[in-house]
């Protein structure tokens, strides 16, 4: 079945009265119609084959949704148990009906028999309320507050649905409505993340300041023309780098201003080697500032590390950072 609305793309309510899971009027938001209209008809016509529980698969949903963890353990069990679902059982099992489907035949009990889509490993209550917790995710995800009598509700509406055609004429709001009311959101949740980024931008990098200047006035600390910060831990005797070109052995560990380790190679169990023309600038000025055998600490400001972009999860946009480095070897070009 062709999606009515992506769920992937919603992301300001539109208010209006509709009634949800009830026969009395009253006025709710319409974005939980919308992605519970979403999930019941996608249950409805999508999924159909899988001949799910719904009630198991509605449960599950309110369940996470009110007491899920996002991070949790359980729903990366779950996500890893749906793909071994598809693997094991629902791939043959897909393949072997849209075969039997495009046979045109007046004796249908003389096709091969479709196999098990579900057995002792993975029965049809386990996989409902699987799907139940993976789309309880997902609306958590969207980091909002539902009303849940009117999602579930919307869930049923789109289960009682008979055609695609009906949609409109049985749905509490049209497909419009609800395609408009998940592109608001969708709008707003991006005006939201803009706002909040460049908040960030500018709160780390008054942040950063501050905090580089209280370093820079520690004992042993010495500061580069261009702003780097260091302080040689323990002197070296071995080769020391002078070309951006040449290959460095080190052992690590990597911190924010908050003292978050957020990479390290003690962690990993081995050192790492990389050009110091293939990291950071910081990185590149301040290996060349110790001789190998040598241990450094680096503060380095954030236009000489991942700048206003960031890195993953843990380095947000002016992010000063700290590493603690031992240079094993330099290696020449």
């Amino acid at each position: 079945m062709r999606r009515l609305f992506t769920l992937a793309t919603a992301v300001a309510v539109t208010v209006m009265a509709v009634a949800c899971g009830s026969n009395e009027p009253k006025e709710l938001d319409s974005l939980s119609y919308a992605v519970g209209a979403d999930l019941g008809l996608n249950l409805n016509f999508g999924m159909a084959d899988f001949d799910l529980d719904n009630d198991v698969v509605i449960k599950n949903i309110q369940e996470f949704y009110k007491n899920g963890d996002l991070e949790g353990e359980e729903i990366m069990e779950v996500r890893n148990r749906m793909m071994e679902f598809q693997y094991t059982r629902l791939m043959s099992y897909v393949g072997a009906k849209r075969q039997r489907d495009a046979v045109v035949t007046d004796m249908p009990d003389t096709l091969p028999e479709l196999p098990a889509l579900y057995d002792e490993n993975f029965t049809r209550e386990d996989v409902s309320a699987m799907m139940g917790k993976n789309m309880g995710a997902y609306v958590k995800s969207m980091e909002t507050k539902f009303d849940m009598d009117c999602l579930v509700g919307a869930i049923r509406d789109g289960l009682k649905v008979d055609t695609q055609e009906n949609v409109d004429s049985l749905m509490r709001l049209t497909q419009d409505e609800m395609r408009q009311t998940l592109m608001n959101f969708s709008q707003k949740k991006r005006e939201e993340a803009i706002a909040e980024r460049e908040r960030l931008v500018k709160e780390n990098a008054e942040k950063s300041a501050e905090w580089l200047k209280k370093i820079e006035k520690k004992e042993g600390v010495e500061k580069t023309e261009s702003g780097l910060l260091y302080r040689i831990d323990r002197e070296g005797t071995g080769a020391q780098a002078v070309d951006d070109t040449d290959v460095v052995l080190v052992n690590y560990e990597g911190k924010t201003r908050e003292g978050k380790v957020f990479d390290s190679s003690y962690e990993r169990g081995e050192p790492i080697s990389f050009p110091l023309n293939g990291v950071i600038r910081g990185w590149t000025e301040g290996m060349k500032l110790v001789k190998a055998g040598g241990q450094i600490t680096l503060w380095i400001p954030a236009d000489m590390a991942y700048g206003e972009r960031g890195a993953g999860a843990d380095i947000g946009p002016n992010e000063a950072l700290e590493f603690k480095v031992e240079l094993l070897e330099v290696n020449p070009k």
